[in-house]
């Protein structure tokens, strides 16, 4: 499997709710997902290093080893650089990389954003924007769902969708892709208008008319709206932080009506999990300057009942940029008249589900 996440809010938000500290141990974590399609043998660590190595220097250790060296050893067309000057050596998969870590993964500012916010007297309405002072955006959202034993992923499962979404005057108009773990579209995913009653899923076949069997909001999970609301209902354990150029709304525990809003918003289930340990974290980042919300991970994380060392968690991540790119000439893509197909009968809604044997 190909790079994921080398970095995730697991750590900072359940760790925070046993009262322990983050493990670095865990960032690496990531890593080891990040290396399991070219092996499944090398740890994380060791892929990182090897990886390292072929490029640039890993440590500082190294950088002043070749300073020393520079004068003596050094020929024509080395590769070793200093880290100054490292990123315009970056080969093109390597840039990919970089762009990768920064589209999907909240980054390391934030979590520490998160691990220094001091508490304000402020409210959720004083720093987040009413639903209808939005107007169109783009929004993606990353679902992970991964069994944990120790430090090893024994099992993970993935599903990006990106979406152009326009909510103005309480209509709602999405067209939305999947994208997989490189943040390269697969394929379309559907379209919906709530103002022409239209919504279209994309298949093998093409586009096919589901307008009669369901509604444009159930097209994705993250609009604004959707997330809006689940913060209004948030317990009033919700924290309103602040950090740098942050609000932060932080929240950790186990109350039953986040569990209950985590299931009806994006149908999210545990199957052979004790609920009884179950763990659950919410953090939202709104950029101060502007008031725009910019990204919302919402966990739930739970032991297996027959093995209490297998621990499975389930992390969405919402992102949202451009807000108002679609409010002026610039239109949201409609599908293509030439892969429309039939009209299709109702089909179950299989939701998000995690699940340990």
């Amino acid at each position: 499997m190909k790079k994921l996440f080398p970095l995730t809010l697991v750590g900072v938000l359940l760790l925070g709710a046993c009262g322990g500290e983050e493990n670095p141990e865990e960032e690496n974590t990531g890593e080891d997902r990040g290396e399991e399609e070219t092996t499944e043998e090398m740890t994380g660590e060791e892929a990182t290093e090897e990886e390292t190595t072929e490029d640039d220097s890993a440590s500082a250790t190294d950088e002043e080893s070749a300073e020393a060296d520079d004068e003596s050893t050094e020929e024509p067309g080395t590769t070793e650089t200093s880290s100054e000057d490292q990123p315009e050596d970056l080969t093109e998969a390597e840039i990919d990389e970089e762009e990768l870590r920064s589209a999907y993964d909240i980054d390391q500012d934030k979590v520490d954003m998160v691990e220094n916010a001091t508490e304000t007297d402020n409210t959720v309405d004083d720093v987040l924007k009413a639903p209808s002072e939005i107007t169109s955006y783009i929004q993606d959202t990353s679902i992970i769902i991964e069994v944990t034993e120790g430090e090893e992923i024994t099992d993970q499962s993935f599903q990006g969708i990106t979406a152009e979404v326009d909510e103005t005057d309480g209509e709602l108009e999405v067209a939305s892709d999947y994208f997989d773990e490189n943040y390269e579209i697969i394929q379309p995913h559907g379209y919906g208008n709530s103002e022409t009653d239209e919504l279209f899923i994309y298949s093998e076949t093409g586009w096919e008319d589901y307008s009669t069997q369901y509604g444009v909001e159930e097209l994705i999970y993250g609009t604004y709206s959707n997330t809006h609301e689940i913060i209004e209902e948030m317990p009033d354990s919700l924290q309103v932080l602040e950090e740098g150029d942050y609000d932060i709304l932080y929240y950790t525990g186990n109350d039953d009506v986040v569990h209950q809003l985590y299931q009806d918003t994006f149908q999210v289930e545990f199957t052979g999990a004790d609920m009884d340990e179950l763990e659950l974290g919410f953090v939202a980042f709104i950029n101060k300057e502007s008031g725009d919300l910019e990204s919302a991970n919402l966990i739930a994380s739970a032991p297996g009942q027959q093995n209490p060392e297998q621990i499975l968690t389930i992390e969405i991540i919402l992102n949202y940029q451009e807000y108002g790119i679609f409010d002026g000439n610039t239109e949201i893509k409609k599908p293509n008249p030439d892969d429309m197909g039939s009209t299709s009968e109702e089909g179950e809604d299989e939701g998000i589900e995690g699940s340990l044997e």
